[in-house]
């Protein structure tokens, strides 16, 4: 909330008198459903908060719990935070009635044990269902009763009817600006004080909360170390009556003499308790607050197409933001989705509807479930992502809706024509596909995996599947044959020449040669190169992907070769190539030039990262690569793409 000036914090007092006034003429039960009125109301048109909600809902159940429950659980969230507040404004009325006659109460012998020792008692509980009545039946305990309040001076005239609302059930308000000593000093006089332990800020100890770290509050647990306060495990939840419990549950602490592993150890043990309570009735927590802020966790969402190109360009793009990430002292971990559409009608329609249009400014992901396959759209659900990566047009629109609602940052490779750049907060277009705008990262190639560590990977995994490899002691010449792609077809008449010239350098160069096609390569040319290869003496290893599905085929044999050979209608594998430090000889598939292919090569073998040659030419260019050893300028595109990378990283 922005601070109001206070002519505004002065009418929303009135307004607040206002629904005071009537929530207190009210009959319990109609005041109930008052309550469930305005949050059913707020998840409707509070849009922000409820992603919020439902991005927190993900966070803690998306592991356990399905989509569908998750927004269950939301929707019931919003129609008890709507009670809670009802309830917040009848504070005075229910005080006179006494908290009985809405709160039953369990481990009022506990409380009574604690006092007794004369130590004063520590309260502990977290923002879970309505936490204003377990101070009405603190303050009415028969003890003194005490309640730590953040400072509302952002909101001014509110604060003080908060404040008078508190009061008004006999709380005494310590402000945390007055500092620890009011605190201690109401303890050491054997009085109640109640503490939250979800606030930890920027100061609080990171602990497991729901599989992921949150910061929590430690000042519970060192004050009852250092004075020997007990401390009571506090947790109030509403029964299908209407009527509240309060548990109230004494917390012994474990004392090894290492204060700090003490302190770590009993503040897991009571975050596991309180989620326990809180998967018994995760409706009541206050899923708004943000009790991940100062987590180093971050969550890394690949939207698969399908495309193996595509993905290994994502997974690049993943990787450079763990280490961007870790640079801020975070933790990245990457999850990959597969999406389905339900048609190709659905997935060509997507982005019409996208963009925050007027019609779905208000809409979330439930809307994707006309679009998307229930398997993909129930995947979706249950993950809050903090980046989320898509290369392609087919799920840009998809990225975009995740994001969104997940309020997560957004890196579309390869964005969606109809979808502007600025609908994202990074897109990643390479040179000959360029839209400028200045969250646009251009790319010499397509963005690939290919480091010093990836080869050295892959080649070890291809020699463990093929121990042949083991054995030759002379120099081996990679060859990734692609196939069709979009406005070019593979010509066999081409690719019979690009053998020979293979087979002639192979054998005036001494040259083992290791060969991979691709499941675009046309079944004529397949069988061309099978025909050609299989037995011929100087192959090393020949992979036929319609055959095999070998994943370190391609980064394996860079890893091998002094020497590549690529077809050049694969920009993602000719990037990959041209990335691994090897010289790289590329030639065009088809007879007819000047499409964006053949430009593509072109421009990369005008920037020294390639050679690019016609068919017919490939044998001189290895043999100029191997004798003349050519001059290899490795193409890099990650310092470009870390750089705008950091200024998104959160």
């Amino acid at each position: 909330m922005g601070k109001l000036n206070s002519f505004q914090s002065s009418i929303a007092v009135v307004i607040l008198k206002g629904f005071a006034r009537i929530a207190q003429a009210l009959s319990p039960k109609a005041a109930s459903v008052f309550g469930r009125f305005i949050g059913d109301l707020t998840s409707r048109v509070a849009t922000r908060q409820r992603w919020l909600v439902l991005g927190h809902l993900r966070l803690a159940f998306g592991r356990t719990r399905s989509s569908a429950r998750i927004r269950a659980i939301a929707r019931d969230f919003f129609i008890a935070y709507g009670q809670s507040l009802v309830e917040i404004l009848r504070l005075p009325l229910i005080a006179r009635q006494g908290y009985q006659s809405v709160v039953d109460v369990e481990g009022k012998e506990h409380l009574d044990a604690a006092m007794k020792k004369g130590h004063g008692c520590i309260f502990l509980s977290i923002h879970s269902g309505n936490w204003e009545l377990s101070n009405l039946v603190g303050s009415m305990s028969g003890y003194p009763y005490n309640m730590v309040a953040n400072d509302l001076d952002h909101v001014n005239k509110i604060a003080d009817f908060i404040s008078d609302l508190r009061r008004s059930a006999g709380c005494r308000i310590i402000n945390p600006g007055i500092g620890g000593r009011e605190i201690i000093r109401r303890l050491k006089h054997n009085e109640i004080v109640t503490l939250v332990a979800d606030q930890g800020g920027s100061d609080g100890l990171p602990v497991p909360f729901f599989g992921r770290d949150a910061s929590m509050s430690t000042g519970a647990v060192r004050l009852a170390f250092k004075y020997d306060v007990p401390i009571l495990l506090v947790n109030i939840r509403r029964g299908s009556d209407g009527r509240h419990k309060l548990v109230a549950l004494p917390f012994d602490l474990v004392r090894t003499g290492d204060l700090e592993k003490d302190i770590e150890e009993n503040q897991r043990r009571m975050m596991r308790q309180y989620e326990a309570w809180i998967e018994e009735h995760p409706h009541e927590y206050v899923w708004p607050y943000k009790t991940w802020k100062y987590s180093k966790d971050r969550v890394a969402l690949i939207l698969d197409d399908g495309r193996v190109g595509h993905l290994r360009q994502s997974q690049s793009v993943a990787r450079a933001y763990a280490t961007v990430a870790a640079e801020k002292g975070l933790n990245v971990t990457t999850q990959v989705v597969t999406v389905r559409f339900r048609s190709r009608l659905a997935a060509a329609a997507l982005p019409f509807v996208s963009g925050g249009t007027f019609l779905y400014a208000n809409a979330d992901m439930d809307l994707l479930g006309r679009y998307l396959e229930p398997e993909t759209l129930e995947a979706l659900g249950r993950l809050r992502p903090d980046m989320v990566i898509s290369c392609g047009a087919r799920n840009a629109a998809v990225n975009w809706w995740v994001a969104r609602e997940s309020r997560a940052r957004s890196v579309s490779i390869l964005p969606n024509a109809l979808l502007a750049n600025s609908l994202f907060d990074l897109c990643v277009i390479p040179q000959h596909d360029v839209r400028v705008a200045s969250n646009v990262v251009v790319t010499r190639g397509a963005l690939n995996l290919v480091d010093k560590d990836y080869l050295a990977q892959n080649s070890d995994g291809l020699v463990m599947k093929y121990p042949q490899l083991r054995q030759g002691a002379r120099a081996r010449l990679a060859v990734l044959i692609g196939g069709d792609a979009q406005g070019v077809v593979m010509s066999e008449k081409a690719m019979r020449v690009v053998c020979h010239q293979l087979k002639s350098a192979a054998r005036d160069l001494g040259l083992d040669l290791l060969i991979t096609t691709s499941r675009r390569t046309p079944a004529a040319v397949e069988w061309l190169v099978i025909q050609e290869f299989k037995n011929d003496p100087r192959t090393a290893l020949l992979i036929v992907a319609n055959d095999a599905n070998v994943p370190e085929a391609v980064g394996g044999m860079l890893g091998l070769a002094e020497v590549v050979v690529v077809s050049g209608e694969s920009v993602s594998m000719v990037s990959e190539a041209a990335s691994s430090g090897k010289p790289v000889v590329a030639f065009p598939v088809g007879e007819v030039k000047g499409r964006k292919y053949d430009s593509f090569c072109a421009r990369l073998a005008c920037q020294g990262h390639i050679l690019y040659v016609k068919p017919d030419g490939v044998a001189a260019a290895i043999g100029s690569a191997v004798k003349d050893r050519h001059v290899v300028n490795p193409l890099n595109d990650n310092a470009a793409l870390a750089e705008k990378l950091r200024k998104i990283v959160r």
